[in-house]
């Protein structure tokens, strides 16, 4: 699934991927090197890496940032709220623990050890204009309307991709 959402950005014209590899992006990070359509432009933290693809997205029309799991993610959310609030077109990809971890409510680390791992899909999707958890039954449906709505109202999509769905 990774490998088809990274193309379909592709397709959109983004050449780069902006982010900090994190252990649960990593399945992101591969795809992006995997593509090649699509440059990974490392940054030294997730602000920077958000602030750096809004940048791109005001220039080029649209851009890729990815980030992990919570403390990436919520790093970089400042930035993705100022791409909303500016109108910008970021494509927020962020990996997250597996499904199957997620269904027993494995205690993990980036997470408040409470087994519920929705709480920074909650957050982040604040800031975007619209998100989706992508999973096999629901990736191309998903992408093609959060491609849809980002592009309608040139803002933030939040998209989130379990590590083994991803694979």
């Amino acid at each position: 699934m990774i490998d088809y959402i990274v193309q379909r950005l592709a397709d959109e014209g983004i050449t780069d991927c902006f982010g900090v590899p994190g252990d649960y992006a990593f399945p992101v990070c591969d795809a992006v090197d995997r593509n090649p359509n699509i440059r990974w432009v490392g940054c030294s933290n997730e602000l920077n890496a958000s602030y750096a693809a809004d940048g791109y997205a005001r220039v080029r029309g649209a851009a890729m940032l990815s980030t992990t799991y919570a403390v990436g993610e919520l790093s970089a959310i400042n930035g993705v709220m100022g791409a909303k609030a500016e109108r910008s077109l970021v494509y927020h990809v962020v990996g997250m623990p597996s499904y199957q971890n997620q269904r027993v409510q494995k205690v993990l680390h980036h997470t408040f050890g409470d087994g519920v791992f929705g709480n920074f899909v909650n957050i982040s999707a604040q800031a975007a204009c619209c998100h989706a958890v992508i999973n096999p039954d629901n990736c191309m449906i998903e992408m093609e309307r959060v491609i849809t709505e980002a592009r309608r109202n040139n803002q933030p999509a939040y998209i989130v991709v379990p590590g083994d769905y991803a694979l």
